[in-house]
């Protein structure tokens, strides 16, 4: 395992300045929750079974918006939360946007393993929808989460 002083020491090194320890912090936080998030999306769409029926049919997208939302806040940890969930809905919109362009060679690409799922295949209102939910999901669990972790480094109880 990586020692974490070790990862500091060399990012430090790199970049020329120290690295804030709740920018650090809040990026293992998000770490955690996009290794957790990314599961839990593909299980929507690889074993459905298991899933209600609406959830089988959106969980998907509303994972992927709270995804490329947890992805955000890991590259910008110190921007806000608001403008995070804009930002990532935006993004969201975009992609669902570009499943209007239909040229062969994205077609193709889209039929690819890791191009199919982060791309998708075709244009739906109701996915803009879920993207909405998904961010609106992940916003609370991202401000309650950095409430805890900032609580719980302050010493103070929540």
């Amino acid at each position: 395992m990586i020692n974490s002083q070790l990862i500091i020491m060399y990012l430090t090194f790199i970049f020329k300045r120290p690295i804030p320890v709740m920018k650090q912090k809040r990026r293992w936080l998000y770490t955690v929750l996009i290794l957790l998030n990314i599961p839990l999306g593909l299980a929507t769409r690889w074993a459905p079974q298991y899933f209600s029926p609406l959830v089988q049919e959106y969980g998907g997208d509303v994972f992927s918006a709270t995804c490329i939302f947890f992805g955000i806040r890991f590259l910008y940890p110190l921007k806000p939360l608001l403008r995070i969930a804009l930002i990532s809905y935006i993004v969201c919109i975009c992609i669902e946007l570009q499943q209007l362009y239909q040229a062969a060679w994205i077609v193709k690409l889209r039929h690819t393993f890791p191009f199919g799922i982060i791309l998708g295949f075709g244009f739906k209102w109701s996915d803009c929808v879920c993207y909405a939910v998904g961010v609106v999901i992940a916003l609370p669990i991202a401000w309650l989460c950095e409430q805890l972790f900032r609580n719980k480094a302050t010493g103070v109880q929540p």
